[in-house]
């Protein structure tokens, strides 16, 4: 079951940039290496993640 969530903020820490997201009305953050996410300045606009069932990301919609 693929599930969206929206990003409401996100910061980097170190190697990693971790995704505030919000999705049913639940808060919750995703930790994901840099190199993963090529253009980071584009998730300052609106985004939506979509999570495969294991909560991990399968694709970013900007």
């Amino acid at each position: 079951m693929i599930t969206y969530a929206k990003v409401i903020r996100w910061r980097k820490h170190e190697d990693t940039i971790i995704l505030e997201c919000v999705s049913d009305g639940k808060q919750f953050e995703i930790p994901t290496y840099k190199s993963r996410i090529y253009n980071a300045h584009l998730l300052n606009g609106e985004v939506y993640i979509r999570l495969d069932s294991n909560g991990n990301i399968i694709g970013i919609d900007v």
